[in-house]
């Protein structure tokens, strides 16, 4: 709910006065402003006491229906979230809006590459073969592991076209977009998923808050490493974006002084700041063909 609904509910759900002093600062100043435009509430002096009162309680009330159709109380208790939002809120975003579950897009770059947990396996390298791809949704019950290291890509092309990798990966490329979901960072923190986790991001301010999201949550028996790319210090001074980097630049120095207090800021990462902030660019990974 927002500040003024939240206030105004406990308001209907008073006997029709509440103390000024029951409420915080925000709400004051959002009741303040709605009884100036609606007057179905006004402030009254109660001896000592300054309170808000209901006027017409029939009409505040259906103006808070308008907003907030449904109670939580009037739905059933196992609808997903997005749905109550649309009930409570009538929106799907204004409330927890995240999913219960989250699926896993991979390829297998080796053979052999396997998801396997308590009681099944999925074999991605014959998935991946048949398929092009395979899929696992997962949520934090699962005890999922892979017998090959992890490598997360943040853009589609990487995913979909994968020859910019070393013979040397033998592992099982992971896409996600833009953001790691709160929910995989807690599936990463909850149990050993790999041995061993890469992160190739782009290198501005999104994907440094990401590597910085993701090495703070990852179990500690595995091994993060972020991927850097051939020759990037000279992609980022040829192809390097200025508008990238100025519309990032506070994230990325957000994710610097992060990682500086986790103790990873390593050589390269201050060459990767040195540089970012003296030409003003960010790359992306979409460079690593050029």
């Amino acid at each position: 709910m927002s500040i003024l609904t939240d206030a105004i509910k406990r308001l209907l759900e008073s006997s029709d006065t509440l103390k000024q002093s029951d409420f915080p600062q925000q709400q004051r100043k959002a009741l303040e402003v709605f009884l100036r435009h609606t007057r179905l509430i006004e402030i009254v002096k109660e001896g000592r006491s300054t309170v808000y009162r209901v006027r017409n309680r029939s009409a505040l009330q259906s103006y808070f229906q308008q907003i907030h159709p449904l109670n939580e109380s009037d739905l059933p208790t196992d609808l997903p979230n997005r749905s109550l939002n649309v009930g409570i809120n009538r929106n799907s975003k204004k409330g927890k809006s995240s999913h219960e579950s989250y699926y896993l897009l991979m390829k297998a770059w080796a053979e052999d590459v396997v998801w396997q947990d308590d009681q099944s396996i999925l074999q991605v390298s014959s998935a991946t073969q048949q398929f092009g791809a395979a899929a696992l949704q997962v949520n934090l019950v699962q005890k999922w592991f892979c017998n090959r290291s992890l490598l997360l890509v943040e853009n589609q092309a990487l995913f979909d076209r994968c020859d910019w990798l070393s013979a040397s990966f033998d592992g099982c490329i992971i896409y996600y977009a833009g953001q790691i979901s709160d929910l995989l960072l807690q599936w990463f923190s909850l149990h050993q998923r790999s041995q061993h986790v890469l992160l190739f991001p782009d290198y501005d301010g999104v994907g440094l808050s990401n590597y910085v999201r993701l090495a703070q949550a990852i179990h500690p028996d595995t091994t993060l490493e972020f991927y850097w790319m051939p020759n990037w210090q000279d992609k980022l001074v040829k192809f390097g974006d200025a508008e990238i980097w100025t519309h990032t630049r506070t994230q990325f120095e957000n994710a610097f002084d992060k990682l500086r207090a986790c103790e990873l800021l390593d050589e390269r990462f201050q060459e990767l700041a040195y540089l970012s902030q003296f030409h003003g660019k960010a790359l992306e990974q979409e460079s690593i063909w050029l």
